[in-house]
């Protein structure tokens, strides 16, 4: 009977193993999303912003369900990345993954520090001594240009706290076709950020696109959640777009808190497709609402 046991044993140990492995793999910092129209990836637990470039805004990029922008786990190419650029998984968590058409079809993910390095400890975060450094009035960032597996590697790190013992570092990591050499247009996406991360930064998980002027054009765009609607529990995004020049365009979106279920925005007037959406986007209520009309709750 004991030797009928031992290879079950032995199973199960093996089983359990890699199931810890697993677990201690790059995780994904919890609610992050995008918005279609909006240039900015969004995480509300580490009140941060990341500038995505204009790309995150072409119809093709939003075309298959949930956008190009993946919130939802870490696939194995991206890891292999992150192995290779020597991140270690306990660390560090992945703000996003995505893959991106545009100027160049490429591939992008973010990563953030958990914590700063401990004072008395070996240092966790990485070493940034083999990297180029640039700066400018706006602030400054680090960077290599490598190869992973036949594609260009782009590798990005931009402080957002470089404070000794307080180190918060944004990571930006680009995979591109390998006769890439266009180091300017990634620059300029990077540094849009080191400019958003500068001293006066302020988290604002918003948009208001007032494209009219105040001349009597202008209106009130109001809404109100049905009761049985409301998300009581958890974070979820209002949106309105509207008709901008013959294209439907994101006018209004705003971070909802758990019980949030109303607002009003000035907006031009005309009419407007109102979502209420989860932060993966999935649709729980919509309206339409003309801003010349008095809205009835």
């Amino acid at each position: 009977m004991l030797r009928k046991e031992k290879p079950l044993l032995l199973l199960i140990t093996v089983w359990l193993i890699f199931a810890l492995v697993s677990c201690r793999s790059y995780q994904i910092a919890p609610n992050g999303y995008t918005v279609e129209g909006d240039e900015y990836f969004i995480n509300i637990d580490k009140n941060l912003a990341v500038f995505l470039g204009d790309d995150i805004l072409k119809e093709e990029n939003w075309q298959s369900n949930g956008g190009p922008i993946n919130v939802s786990k870490v696939t194995a190419k991206y890891k292999n990345v992150l192995k290779h650029l020597n991140y270690p998984d306990t660390a560090y968590k992945v703000l996003f993954t995505g893959h991106m058409k545009g100027k160049y079809n490429y591939d992008m993910l973010a990563v953030i520090n958990n914590f700063p390095n401990v004072k008395g400890k070996r240092n966790h975060l990485l070493d940034l001594t083999a990297f180029q450094r640039e700066e400018n009035r706006e602030g400054r960032y680090f960077y290599n240009i490598n190869e992973f597996k036949g594609q260009k590697l782009l590798h990005f790190v931009i402080p957002f706290n470089d404070r000794l013992w307080q180190e918060k570092m944004v990571s930006m990591i680009f995979l591109l076709p390998a006769d890439f050499n266009d180091i300017a247009w990634a620059k300029d996406i990077v540094q849009s950020n080191v400019a958003l991360y500068r001293n006066r930064y302020i988290f604002t998980p918003s948009r208001t696109a007032i494209q009219c002027p105040d001349d009597g054009s202008r209106s009130h765009l109001d809404y109100k959640i049905p009761e049985e609607k409301i998300n009581k529990t958890g974070y979820m995004l209002m949106k309105a777009y509207g008709n901008v020049e013959g294209r439907r365009t994101l006018v209004v979106y705003r971070l909802m808190k758990p019980k949030d279920f109303y607002g009003s925005f000035v907006v031009c007037k005309g009419d407007y497709e109102i979502l209420y959406t989860t932060l993966q986007d999935k649709i729980v209520w919509q309206t339409k609402i003309n801003t010349e009309k008095d809205v009835v709750f």
